[in-house]
């Protein structure tokens, strides 16, 4: 049946059908040959994948990205960005690096990220460079850092299918290596900027006083994901409080302070939240349901029997878990690679002595590279789609970043001392 399972799915997805509706079908049909009287149990097994009170934190996360972008929050952002290394070369691409970092620390999702960073970077870019692909490409790239450094919506997701892992653990591992994407990325853009002659785009005839007034303005910002950050990781409230409180603070920031934010932007941002939220949710639904398909015809156990009959060092292992996630990412959403995949090799990554947050942390990077991958790459689409290029272009002028991501996923896969420091001194062992 778990041939069934797949093969349906890919059929699917050949014909258009989009990813969580696929998967749902195939799901369905798998139910119905096993036995039409188990039909019942799929909504059972879809609401038990959603039955969790820390997916809440998912929607809060989500919402408060979208006030930001509506609350003049994100200008604020830029403006700072800008004084900060606008005299360096390609500047505007090293702005969008710092801005989806920044972003990324509230929203902790990379596709919101392209999404709200590229319709307000990806034509200013376009336009001073002569270079559409190459601002969608940054902008694309870039933005994966929001599901890495913390708050991670995905790791999230990955602390509620491995159980036993702590989401506080998982975003202080993932602090070194998200700040080393951004100055990779950004030594990147630098050395291109430097051999095309892309210009800097520094913010000139500013007196000091503005210059402190643009600092003011952004730390006034800047101080969210320093709540959420250091209140999560020292423990003063959940990811889920971590959420209301981004929410809370977006509000009172966007009605009372830059007074950007209306009834209006508000419930627009409610709706979007909603109807992202609800693709998430109904992914993970179904994916659980496919999952346990997967158990209940022993597929986790015959993989472990197979890969542990194949090699007995660690090291290896990764290296086809490695392997096997980026071809995942190619194909399948986050949300569902992690649901589905998670239950067979986490088990395995136990039995080889593998710190838990050190393998989701491998899991996650891995899986959000797909992000910028053909042919699911939901961020190369979308700023594609921003930018009016094929996504063939975005992609190679991705390249170079995308080698860089592959280059931290080696660096978290074997030297894993290099980020594990940080969550060993905050006693997340």
């Amino acid at each position: 049946m778990g041939t069934v399972l797949v093969v349906t799915f890919f059929g699917a997805l050949a014909l258009g059908v989009p990813l969580a509706i696929a998967l749902g079908i195939a799901v369905v049909l798998v139910f119905l040959l096993i036995d039409p009287a188990l039909l019942p149990l799929l909504p059972q097994r879809m609401f038990t994948g959603v039955d969790m009170f820390a997916l809440v934190a998912i929607p809060f996360f989500i919402l408060a990205g979208e006030l930001m972008g509506s609350s003049g929050i994100l200008e604020r952002m830029l403006q700072f960005s800008r004084l900060a290394v606008g005299r360096f070369r390609g500047s505007l691409g090293q702005v969008t690096i710092l801005v989806s970092m920044i972003f990324g620390w509230i929203n902790g999702s990379g596709v919101a990220g392209a999404s709200a960073v590229g319709s307000m970077m990806i034509k200013p870019i376009g336009k001073e460079y002569k270079n559409t692909e190459f601002a969608c490409a940054v902008t694309g790239c870039s933005a994966v850092v929001g599901s890495i450094i913390p708050p991670s919506v995905p790791m999230i997701i990955y602390a509620l299918v491995a159980q036993n892992v702590s989401v506080a653990g998982l975003f202080a591992a993932g602090v070194v290596p998200g700040l080393l994407i951004v100055a990779g990325m950004m030594g990147i853009v630098y050395v291109t900027a430097r051999v095309r002659g892309y210009p800097a785009a520094p913010l000139t005839g500013l007196s000091l006083r503005e210059k402190i007034t643009i600092i003011h303005r952004f730390l006034l910002a800047a101080m969210l994901p320093v709540i959420m950050l250091g209140g999560i990781l020292s423990g003063a409230f959940s990811p889920v409080e971590a959420g209301a409180v981004a929410v809370l603070y977006t509000l009172t920031i966007g009605l009372f302070v830059t007074r950007s934010l209306n009834g209006s932007k508000v419930y627009q941002a409610l709706l979007r939240t909603g109807i992202i939220s609800a693709v998430i949710f109904l992914m993970m639904g179904v994916a659980n349901a496919a999952s346990w398909i997967l158990t209940t015809e022993q597929i986790p156990q015959a993989v472990g029997q197979y890969i542990m009959a194949f090699t007995e060092n660690p090291l290896v292992f990764l290296l086809l878990v490695n392997i096997a996630l980026l071809l995942i990412g190619l194909l399948f959403d986050t949300v569902a690679a992690m649901v589905m995949f998670g239950p067979i090799l986490i088990p395995l990554a136990a039995i080889y002595g593998i710190d838990p947050l050190h393998f989701g942390l491998i899991v996650v990077v891995n899986l959000v590279i797909g992000l910028v991958t053909p042919p699911v790459g939901l961020s190369l689409f979308i700023t594609a789609g921003i930018g009016k290029v094929p996504v063939e272009r975005v992609f190679k002028a991705g390249t170079p970043f995308i080698l860089w991501l592959l280059c931290v996923l080696a660096l978290v896969t074997y030297v894993p001392q290099s980020f594990m420091w940080l969550p060993k001194m905050l006693g997340y062992n």
